[in-house]
């Protein structure tokens, strides 16, 4: 018996070594499928987020018929097409969808950047309506704070242009949403200290302080807003267009 089992395990052993001889990338689910699953993300980078998320289905749907293959590294290919699936759709404002994929995505890779702050944004979108979801909110901001607290990467290694700027200006509107203006630097909480984490040079403002409320830039005689939420709001828009140019 012990005899078989060697054989057994030899010949294992030498189809497992002949599989990857033929394709290295197989335990991935194969060259041809991470051909796939990049050209998906190509066409997310260039904007096409329809074609995109055709083909990150494609991926999907090739992967599904691989059945059997239950790898960690074939995880890290189906994290890597529900990530996709997740961005195509948050693009194209389906942010309920985008949460399920993102979600999806974390039960195969956890510490994902991009995933993460996918994730993160899907929250933010699907609370951010009239009325305010603060529970959506406030999931929102839980992520965020467990990004900068799990010591992962600082952009997404599929699309270097999603980074931690995405992170802070989102937590900076969570906070606002949620109607919390200030600058907690012991909390790390509230809409101006994560404009302070994006722009430091913003440091001057002070919600006490009506003398305060210009935009940086300004002379400080110039005009003025007539409260602290009007200022922090203007400095919103000039930081989203900063940090997601059009």
């Amino acid at each position: 018996m012990k005899k078989l089992n060697k054989i057994t395990l030899m010949i294992m052993m030498i189809f497992v070594f002949s599989c990857e001889a033929d394709d290295p990338k197989s335990f991935y689910g194969g060259t041809d499928l991470l051909d796939i699953v990049e050209s998906a993300w190509v066409s997310f980078r260039d904007g096409d987020y329809a074609v995109s998320l055709e083909t990150f289905q494609e991926a999907k749907d090739m992967a599904d018929e691989q059945g059997g293959t239950d790898t960690l590294l074939m995880h890290s290919t189906y994290g890597n097409i529900h990530t996709g699936i997740g961005w195509c759709n948050l693009r194209l404002l389906n942010a309920d969808s985008a949460k399920w994929h993102f979600t999806k995505s974390q039960s195969y890779v956890l510490y994902s950047f991009g995933t993460s702050v996918g994730l993160m944004a899907a929250y933010f979108e699907m609370g951010n309506e009239i009325p305010i979801d603060i529970t959506q909110i406030n999931l929102a901001i839980e992520i965020g704070h467990w990004i900068f607290s799990s010591g992962m990467g600082e952009e997404f290694e599929n699309d270097i242009t999603i980074n931690v700027s995405d992170v802070k200006l989102l937590m900076a509107r969570s906070y606002y949403a949620k109607g919390d203006l200030s600058n907690n630097t012991d909390l790390e909480t509230g809409a101006l200290y994560w404009i302070l984490q994006l722009d430091p040079d913003y440091d001057y403002l002070d919600e006490n302080e009506p003398l305060s409320w210009y935009r940086k830039g300004m002379d400080e005689q110039g005009q003025r807003c007539d409260s602290f939420e009007e200022i922090i709001v203007l400095i919103l828009r000039e930081l989203e267009s900063q940090v997601f140019p059009a």
